[in-house]
């Protein structure tokens, strides 16, 4: 049987307000994700991913940040329609988030037991003793060491792999129905990260889990997730399966972030010498001051007048495969 969609953001807008000017850092997003699903969001820092993640839950500071137009459906309800007692009942037991920063993220003033044991206590309807307990079971689960005696440590008395892991751990310690994952193996060694990506995993496929994945590290996408969503500069440019994104790339955003990759192949016919990795020129522009047109088109090697002056639609180039570029049916058709 086919999944159900569980989560659709459909044309979000989220925009923050400065004395300086209006910062459009999501601009008419759209995606959907189904149960047991990996979506995966990659981009280039300040390109909206983990503004779009907090608009899920409605977590954007405001002032100076406000969603400004669009749905974000969860189970059919507009989440941008209920109440905040409403919103409290899903934040982190239906839809949880692994935050990116985890020293930020934890209250420096209760002890880590405390932190993880509150939501599942509040959600679960468990008593003190009881949500303590499951605290030191979720603490085991994400492989910290001697979780009896560090449920009663504070934030500043561990690493930030540790903090990093009691952060998944909260995430997870309701069993929820979606994941929201910004960059959740950042601060960890690869042994830890390949441990926390299959616990993740294992949520996925005993629950059902549905997982939004946000991440810089381009191989882990190619290893879970079974779509990709690209963003720039606010907007979604390309989004297809995963495995056909990264055999052939439709835009030249995603050609770029694909070829700035280590290959172990070319590195093996380099007969030693150090292999000079492809590189994007170029910045993101100024989400205060974007130029006209294609907002790629001032670091883009494909780029005509058209992409200058016109922005492009985003539009299904084959099934499944939706690309946001002038190009994309040269890309696709396997132009270099």
């Amino acid at each position: 049987m086919a999944s159900q969609t569980i989560l659709q953001v459909d044309n979000l807008q989220t925009h923050f307000f400065t004395a300086v000017g209006t910062v459009r850092a999501v601009d008419g997003v759209s995606y959907d994700l189904k149960s047991g699903e990996t979506l995966g969001v990659v981009g280039e820092s300040g390109c909206g991913k983990s503004v779009s993640a907090l608009s899920v839950l409605r977590l954007v500071a405001n002032p100076p940040g406000r969603i400004v137009g669009g749905a974000i459906r969860f189970e059919g309800k507009n989440l941008l329609e209920l109440s905040e007692p409403e919103m409290e009942r899903i934040r982190g037991n239906e839809i949880s988030m692994i935050f990116q920063e985890p020293m930020t993220s934890l209250n420096p003033l209760f002890t880590i037991g405390r932190q993880v044991s509150e939501a599942i206590a509040l959600h679960q309807g468990l008593s003190r003793k009881e949500a303590m307990d499951r605290a030191v079971e979720m603490l085991r689960r994400v492989y910290i060491p001697e979780p009896e005696r560090r449920v009663h440590a504070y934030p500043h008395q561990m690493s930030g792999g540790m903090r990093q892991r009691v952060m998944i751990a909260m995430a997870l310690s309701c069993n929820p129905k979606v994941l929201i994952a910004d960059e959740p193996t950042t601060a960890l060694d690869v042994t830890i990260q390949a441990q926390i990506l299959d616990l993740m995993r294992e949520l996925q496929e005993t629950y059902g889990t549905a997982i939004v994945l946000i991440t810089h590290d381009m191989g882990v996408v190619a290893e879970n997730a079974d779509r990709v969503v690209v963003m720039y500069a606010g907007r979604k440019v390309e989004e297809a399966a995963a495995a056909d994104l990264f055999d052939n790339p439709g835009h030249p955003y995603t050609k770029g972030l694909l070829g700035s990759i280590p290959h172990l192949d070319t590195a093996a016919q380099s007969n030693g010498a150090r292999a000079r990795l492809n590189e994007i020129k170029g910045m993101v522009p100024s989400l205060f001051d974007l130029p006209p047109g294609c907002s790629f088109a001032p670091r883009c090697g494909f780029a005509t007048d058209r992409c200058r002056g016109e922005q492009p639609v985003l539009e299904e180039q084959r099934p499944g495969h939706w690309v946001a570029c002038w190009h994309a049916d040269r890309l696709l058709g396997g132009a270099s």
